[in-house]
């Protein structure tokens, strides 16, 4: 087994102090949005006086990741486990599919698009689909409204908002307002981005139009602020999850949670963000009509153990809470698994030999080593079915 240093991304949409209240890092005095628990080379864990673990699995892949995972995805782990501390909304947003990121990234290596140049769209070729689970109240965008919910609402909103209404009135989704909205330009974009920053809302979490006014606040000038008008606002409790299949377009606003995603750092944007915003791409990557997002709860998978994974879905995410008779046995599977500590110490033991994680650690447990793993403490499980 391998304990795991982890990276800290400290973006400006990170709550301040974020990780560390939730996972038990050292304060930072400033923004930390997400700890990445995985090898993506963007910003690989670290073994405990090692290698990066890229290096470490590139060295000696079947040993750590087992046959049928190297087969599959070759000399790199398949999914990267995140905690997320949302302190301020993300960008309007969608992942591709496997065979889009392929072709996109091929399409920008072929163009000579550095990796780190920040126009970039495709930082490898991998889908990126991804389940999170929240740790305190989360509230994001996700997926579109029906077509008569969304007219409703750009109606009430008025002004130039209401000229879409019209257009997604007796529709099955509010698609046709929500691409009006990121195609906008010139008098039509002032008019529409006017509109959202004259929205006010009841200042309640669970009003769209209260989400409204704090997009066009945050990004003064940007129409796709009035997105919660056309996008569906979710709300999820702790231990409840969603799952974002490829091209639907979504937005975490604010929480914090425990995400699993395949390992890729594919982000095609569309708006309320200073990064890079390609309209065009995001909408050519849409997903079609009844393509929607799933929100669920864990289901047990044995003693102490609740499993969050959507069915056709090949990453497994489990949360582990040792039952008061003892410590808890965790999933058996044929690939590696990473367990996660948050907020304090986590032993995990398998074949006779036991490590411990601190808080923010991570330890993974290669393949074939899994076979009888307990812990003695609550922790974050990720994994993926490879048959």
């Amino acid at each position: 087994m391998l304990v795991l240093d982890n990276a800290v991304r400290r973006y400006e949409w990170g709550a301040v102090d974020g990780l560390a209240r939730l996972v038990g890092t050292a304060p930072t005095g400033g923004p930390e949005a997400e700890l990445w628990v995985g090898d993506h080379p963007v910003a690989p864990s670290t073994v405990v006086g090692g290698a990066t673990l890229d290096r470490a699995v590139v060295a000696d892949p079947v040993g750590l990741l087992g046959a049928a995972a190297v087969d599959r995805h070759g000399a790199r782990l398949p999914f990267l486990l995140k905690v997320l501390a949302i302190g301020a909304p993300l960008s309007i947003q969608l992942h591709p599919d496997g065979a889009q990121a392929a072709a996109g990234f091929a399409r920008e290596e072929a163009a000579g698009v550095a990796l780190d140049d920040p126009t970039r769209t495709y930082r490898d070729p991998h889908a990126k689909p991804e389940i999170l689970v929240a740790l305190r109240p989360t509230w994001a965008l996700a997926g579109f409204r029906s077509g008569d919910d969304a007219a409703d609402r750009l109606a009430e909103a008025g002004g130039a908002a209401a000229d879409l209404a019209g257009s997604v009135a007796g529709r099955p989704d509010a698609r046709d307002a929500f691409v009006a909205l990121i195609r906008s330009d010139g008098d039509r974009r002032r008019a529409l981005a006017e509109v959202a920053e004259a929205t006010t809302g009841s200042g309640d979490d669970d009003d769209p139009a209260t989400w409204v006014g704090r997009l066009a606040a945050a990004y003064p000038g940007d129409p796709t602020a009035l997105a919660p008008l056309v996008l569906d606002l979710i709300r999820l409790e702790p231990g409840r999850a969603v799952f974002l299949p490829a091209g639907v377009p979504h937005a975490y606003l604010r929480g914090a949670g425990v995400e699993l995603m395949a390992a890729s750092d594919n982000v095609v944007r569309g708006g309320l963000t200073p990064k890079h915003v390609d309209v065009d791409e995001l909408l050519a990557l849409l997903a079609a009509p009844g393509a929607g997002v799933q929100r669920f709860a864990g289901e047990p998978d044995g003693p102490g153990l609740t499993r969050y994974a959507p069915p056709g879905v090949a990453i497994r995410l489990h949360h582990a809470v040792p039952p008061a008779s003892g410590p808890c046995a965790l999933p058996d599977g044929e690939g590696p698994a990473l367990v996660l500590a948050l907020g304090h110490p986590v032993t995990v033991t398998t074949g006779g030999t036991s490590v411990t994680a601190a808080p923010g650690r991570a330890v993974m447990i290669p393949a074939g080593e899994r076979g009888g793993a307990i812990v003695d403490a609550d922790a974050w499980v990720a994994s993926a079915d490879y048959r």
